[in-house]
């Protein structure tokens, strides 16, 4: 059984936003932004 302190440390926040959720949102909209930068410059220069 985990103790208090691997509880408290399990539910620490992210350094930058203030859930988790809200970061991995973050993380997802970026990797798009990259893949549509990547198609578009793939598109341009082809």
């Amino acid at each position: 059984m985990a103790s208090n302190q691997e509880l408290e440390e399990l539910d620490e926040k992210p350094p930058i936003f203030s859930s988790w959720p809200r970061l991995y949102i973050f993380v997802l909209i970026c990797h798009a932004v990259i893949i549509s930068l990547f198609y578009l410059f793939t598109k341009m220069y082809s």
